[in-house]
């Protein structure tokens, strides 16, 4: 994914979208445990758990409950 500004397309935007698991929590620990940047811990909502993290290039992702 990339993002436009004033010195052109730049890596890094977010992205519309998530990746579904059936543990948030679970999940998270397995994937902070492999180096991955989070930008928010699971947070529990009325409608589902959700955390969000970032690749190398800043792309942001959602990982969600079912």
């Amino acid at each position: 994914m990339f993002r436009f500004d004033g010195n052109g397309w730049q890596p890094g935007g977010p992205f519309n979208g998530a990746f579904a698991c059936d543990s948030v929590e679970q999940t998270y620990r397995q994937m902070v445990g492999r180096g991955v940047e989070f930008t928010s811990a699971p947070k529990r909502e009325p409608w589902g758990t959700f955390a969000t993290f970032k690749d190398p290039d800043g792309n942001q992702f959602v990982l969600s409950s079912k």
